[in-house]
């Protein structure tokens, strides 16, 4: 029987050494426990009906299937299972992908067992993980906007309160501004951030360190 708090994961990795090796670093962690694991992407979702997880950990470059496509596939599927993807890289168009894919965390292959055991964390809390090196690309890839794309003040004291779990009218009454501003901001909020809905937008925000 499962402890509850004990959160179940599931590795996708065409390599079946990386796999043994978080395995092996997961193997001391009495919160996280192996429900299975895959070198074959195309077959997922179907083992994933047999063996259900919590956590999913999926490398990004595998023949047949991308990481990137395995995600959406998940999130469709799967809408509460989260996803936290592994890779040798992190180029920003990637990592802007998989974001948009709905992964809740990004971690480099060359990490230590410290900082595995935190990502996991983070997400199974219903948080995101973005190493420092994947946050670093970020922030020179998408984050050099022109001044006029630059968050304001206001905009980042919104966002925070949409982390908050805010809605438009609670927002308003906190700031003493109308919901109709308050519109206007989140959709310029949205257009500079380049993000199409909350989450998104918060993960945005995490990986940025507004949140």
């Amino acid at each position: 029987m499962q402890n509850q708090n004990t959160h179940r994961i599931f590795i996708v990795d065409d390599h079946q050494l990386v796999i043994d090796g978080i395995r092996s670093l997961l193997a001391e962690s009495p919160n996280y426990q192996l429900s299975g694991f895959s070198n074959r992407p195309v077959e997922v979702l179907e083992m994933l009906e047999q063996s259900p997880a919590d956590i999913l950990l999926t490398d990004i470059s595998m023949p047949l299937m991308s990481g990137i496509e395995l995600t959406r596939a998940i999130k469709k599927k799967f809408p509460g299972m989260k996803v936290i993807a592994i890779s040798m890289h992190g180029e920003g168009e990637v990592v802007k992908e998989m974001v948009n894919a709905g992964v809740s965390g990004y971690i480099l292959k060359n990490t230590g067992r410290a900082e595995l055991i935190e990502a996991l964390d983070r997400v199974s809390l219903g948080g995101t993980y973005f190493g420092e090196e994947i946050t670093r690309e970020i922030m020179q890839r998408f984050g050099s906007k022109e001044d006029e794309q630059r968050l304001t003040n206001r905009e980042i004291e919104i966002i925070k309160l949409i982390n908050e779990e805010h809605g438009n009218k609670q927002i308003s009454s906190k700031l003493f501004i109308s919901e109709r501003t308050v519109e206007t901001h989140r959709k310029n909020i949205f257009r500079k951030t380049n993000t199409q809905s909350v989450v998104g937008l918060l993960k945005w925000a995490t990986a940025h360190k507004i949140i």
